[in-house]
């Protein structure tokens, strides 16, 4: 049996909206040069920000504070990287590091009118972070955890802060990139997943929007529910009103493409479709299977490691295809042990043309550069992994705190779960 495929190159970034010229492969040059993607339609002309720490913590707080506002080392400060001022106007500090004194402290700011609250701690500590994210989430208020001890090494702190400063513009509402691409049609694609508690009783279905070139429009969720039945029956009014949500933002769509993260079920994918036949225009539309957990594994035995290149394609059919994007570039690898692949599969009662499919597998190769969570983040298409994170924080915070999230519904168009 004979396989073909092809190695995709790397993806331009895009970082202008008016401009298709204000491109880069380096998303931390593009940002220098250019500013934000959104420069021009940014909301806000000030980001204000409150933060929580420990008593003991004063020293970290204020390099935080001042290598954000100000910058350090090769960092040039947040206001040099997104073209808007950043300022710390609000500030609560605990004498004890403990759920109780950050709740409290959580409620006091979160009535301060700010963009964003930061909470300084001194470790990883589970309930005081589902404590603070409970609170200030609920409160509609996005927020940022930073480990003290991340900031204690002056060689390694301006990368810190770069990390910080971009999470913190995507979670107040900002895209700093997107992916440069060349299509003229206006594509939606969603990203469909799942995740139930850590006691297994309840079930959470959510869904993300993004354009054809990743730039991320909104989230939508709905409460927990007892089980598979109440799930799947939900599952066709939770599309169906997210699709009427970006038909508030944006035009109909030429065609849209679902990202489904966790293997579907028959019921659910009969939800899904009864979702997108429901519309009012037919729209052609692809069902999409991302497993990344397939029993397909990739060698190369070219090269001494075994481990082919990144960004590799090989095609299964007309409508399967694998892509690996944790391999190695040039000799180097960053990971250990076999890569994993990405089992790209589209469902048959797809209406869009099963030719599309090798433009649909490039565009998720290419939405693996639209990570907002660190400029050297891993290579992870976002519709997987903003499902990975809002699946984590059903976890952490609990579905009592989800739900009222949910009911806040003031973050839906901010990606505050980085």
């Amino acid at each position: 049996m004979n396989l073909y495929g092809e190695v995709f190159p790397q993806a331009q970034l895009r970082f202008n909206y008016s401009s298709t010229y204000a491109v880069a492969l380096n998303p931390r040059q593009g940002l220098k040069q250019f500013g934000p993607y959104d420069s021009n339609l940014f909301r806000k002309t000030h980001i204000r920000c409150g933060i929580i720490y420990p008593a003991t913590m004063q020293d970290v707080k204020t390099r935080l504070v001042e290598g954000l506002t100000k910058g350090e080392g090769g960092f040039v400060g947040f206001h040099g990287l997104f073209r808007v001022p950043l300022s710390f106007e609000g500030e609560r500090s605990i004498s004890l590091e403990n759920a109780q004194e950050i709740s409290q402290a959580s409620t006091g700011l979160s009535t301060q009118d700010l963009d964003l609250i930061f909470v300084l701690t001194s470790r990883r500590n589970s309930p005081l972070y589902q404590a603070c994210k409970g609170e200030l989430l609920g409160n509609g208020v996005p927020n940022q955890v930073v480990i003290g001890e991340k900031l204690g090494d002056p060689n390694q702190r301006p990368w810190v802060l770069e990390n910080v400063a971009l999470a913190i513009y995507a979670k107040v509402g900002g895209t700093p990139w997107v992916v440069a691409n060349p299509m003229k049609r206006q594509q939606l694609v969603l990203g469909v997943s799942r995740v139930q508690d850590i006691n297994r009783r309840f079930l959470v279905g959510f869904v993300t929007l993004f354009t054809q070139d990743g730039d991320f429009l909104l989230m939508h969720s709905k409460a927990p529910v007892f089980g598979w039945e109440e799930y799947v029956e939900g599952l066709t009014r939770l599309i169906s009103e997210a699709l009427e949500e970006y038909r508030k933002l944006r035009d109909v769509p030429d065609s849209i493409v679902v990202h489904l993260h966790k293997r579907p079920g028959y019921r659910e994918l009969e939800a899904i479709q009864g979702a997108l036949d429901g519309l009012q225009e037919q729209i052609p539309y692809a069902l999409l299977h991302l497993n990344e957990y397939s029993s397909f594994r990739l060698f190369d035995t070219s090269h001494l490691t075994y481990i082919p290149v990144s960004s590799l394609k090989v095609d299964l059919g007309y409508h399967q295809a694998l892509l690996l994007l944790d391999g190695r570039v040039g000799n180097q690898r960053r990971k250990v042990g076999v890569p994993r692949v990405l089992d790209i599969a589209m469902d048959k009662r797809s209406t869009l043309a099963v030719e599309e499919f090798p433009n649909l597998v490039r565009q998720i190769h290419d939405f693996a550069r639209v990570n907002w969570r660190g400029f050297n983040a891993a290579a992870i298409p976002v519709t997987v992994n903003y499902a990975r994170l809002i699946a984590r924080l059903v976890l952490e915070v609990g579905t009592d705190h989800w739900n009222q999230i949910i009911a806040a519904g003031k973050l839906r168009e901010k990606a505050w779960f980085l």
